[in-house]
């Protein structure tokens, strides 16, 4: 028996009708989660040209790649801004190899941080913050670098003298612990 439209979740209805192909739906989902994915995909590329171009890859990834997509699993934002970070990840890495792009560590993110940061509540913003904090330093770090800053877990692993599977546990557990702090808002690793 179906569900009536009044109990299934927005997102899976939202994800149905992307589905069917319409091309308000993927309107509706650019209005509900655009702002969000946006922010993240500046704080990671710091050019927000670029980022408005990401932006659209990201969405149109949605409408062509909607069959990946599993509501069972995770909401739509967290897929969205794993999407993102990866279209603007691929974007540094083919800047990069042009030699345009230098990676800095540093805390300060200038402009693209701030306008990252005032996208989201002060609540959500509070509670990324809080379960960050939350983790042992040596994740909190390497997940820092790898989902803000764009480090490849190789380019981590020879950073900071740790082995790949070094790295790739910490980050794992770190994001098991953020997702379990955060209620289950991330997408599985």
């Amino acid at each position: 028996m179906q569900e009536s439209n009044d109990t299934i979740p927005a997102d899976a209805l939202l994800v149905e009708r992307i589905r069917g192909r319409d091309p308000q739906a993927l309107v509706d989902a650019y209005a509900l989660y655009g702002r969000r994915v946006f922010s993240l995909i500046v704080r990671v590329v710091k050019d927000r040209a670029a980022a408005e171009e990401i932006l659209q890859d990201t969405f149109l990834r949605l409408w062509d790649r909607v069959p990946e997509f599993d509501v069972s699993r995770a909401s739509l934002l967290p897929w969205l801004l794993c999407v993102g970070r990866n279209c603007a990840l691929d974007h540094l890495r083919k800047e990069s190899r042009r030699g345009a792009f230098d990676v800095l560590f540093t805390e300060d993110h200038g402009e693209a941080g701030f306008a990252a940061a005032e996208e989201f509540s002060a609540d959500e913003a509070q509670g990324v913050r809080s379960a960050l904090a939350t983790l042992p330093e040596e994740q909190r770090q390497l997940i820092e670098l790898a989902y803000f800053d764009g480090f490849t877990q190789a380019e981590l692993a020879e950073r900071t003298g740790e082995s790949l599977g070094t790295v790739k546990s910490r980050i794992r557990l770190g994001l098991k612990k953020l997702r379990s702090a955060l209620g289950g808002a991330l997408p599985k690793v």
